[in-house]
């Protein structure tokens, strides 16, 4: 159990995961649940609880929240992305 306010927040998320398709791009799905925010305000402890859960929710899909720091290895291959091909012989 996560509380009152974690509860309800689940049950909203769950309700517009139900709605998406499998294949709904990161951008759509974030755009579908931040429409679907139930408590009125964005402040206070029910949003901490909303943030909590859509967190937990989008990260499943490949959301990075902010301020989250790649590995090493993440950095090296996404250096290495702007780095030109080199052809072999």
């Amino acid at each position: 159990m996560k509380g009152v306010w974690g509860d309800r927040a689940l049950a909203v998320i769950r309700e517009v995961d139900a709605r998406l398709d499998g294949q709904t791009p990161l951008a759509e799905r974030i755009k579908a649940i931040d429409a679907a925010y139930p408590f009125g305000e964005r402040k206070y402890f029910p949003y901490k609880a909303w943030l909590k859960e859509r967190k937990r929710y989008l990260m499943r899909f490949g959301f990075l929240p902010r301020g989250t720091n790649k590995s090493p290895l993440e950095r090296m291959i996404d250096k290495s992305k702007s780095f030109p091909k080199l052809e072999v012989k």
